[in-house]
């Protein structure tokens, strides 16, 4: 839309709103844009984006406009962003350049929110030096790898002795069958004799073997079968 010679493009998207400048603006504009904005800002939303890539100012006057901007959004809990990145804008807002939120543009502003939280815990991270921590969290992280590693011994020493026990457990059980087997063979070896003369009942004489008082008796009784009697 055009407001007094002032090329202004607004895109609202949830809470943020997007709003770009274009052309040359001196203090004959500055009445014109502070309305506008002000207007723009008494609305709903919760990220104002203010895209001056391609303005020229040529009015101070435009730094106390942005700064009550600011203050006002910040009222509201909101967040002010002003995107550009030409040399003659960033020399212009040098002076605040520590109180405005200046980015190149949404995504590089999106994509500071993760260097935001590493700074908040004390990490920094640059091209030339890579990721830097504070000597805080320096300690803090040694300690908590120290700890990790702690436990991950102190987990494989309690399965490794877990697995020795079951060995040692495995190794008695077989043992204890192979000893069993052996006793079991020579039952078999001892009762094989008596099985032959007679003195063990199986399972088919085993009633009649309860009714015999003794051993005497049983002999007998054998014999006579033998004769068939």
């Amino acid at each position: 839309m055009k407001a007094d010679l002032i090329d202004i493009f607004i895109e609202e998207s949830g809470d943020d709103v997007y709003i770009r400048l274009q052309g040359t603006l001196g203090f004959m504009q500055l009445a014109a844009v502070r309305e506008k904005i002000e207007m723009l800002i008494g609305g709903p939303g919760k990220f104002w984006f203010l895209d001056l890539e391609k303005v020229r100012f040529v009015d101070d006057e435009y730094l106390q406009l942005f700064l009550n901007v600011l203050n006002r959004i910040k009222k509201k809990e909101g967040t002010l962003v002003l995107l550009f990145d030409n040399a003659e804008n960033i020399a212009y807002f040098s002076k605040f350049a520590n109180i405005f939120e200046i980015y190149p543009s949404r995504d590089a502003y999106r994509r500071s929110g993760l260097l935001k939280q590493l700074k908040l815990v004390g990490a920094t991270y640059s091209k030339q030096t890579g990721l830097r921590l504070s000597p805080g969290i320096s300690v803090f992280l040694l300690i908590l790898l120290v700890g990790w590693f702690l436990t991950l011994f102190s987990i494989i020493q309690n399965q490794s002795e877990e697995i020795r026990e079951q060995k040692a457990q495995r190794m008695e059980l077989e043992n204890q069958k192979h000893q069993m087997v052996q006793e079991i063979d020579e039952l078999r070896s001892m009762i094989g004799p008596l099985r032959h003369l007679g003195l063990v009942a199986d399972s088919a004489t085993s009633r009649s073997f309860e009714n015999i008082s003794d051993w005497v008796t049983y002999l007998e009784m054998l014999e006579s079968r033998r004769r068939g009697n």
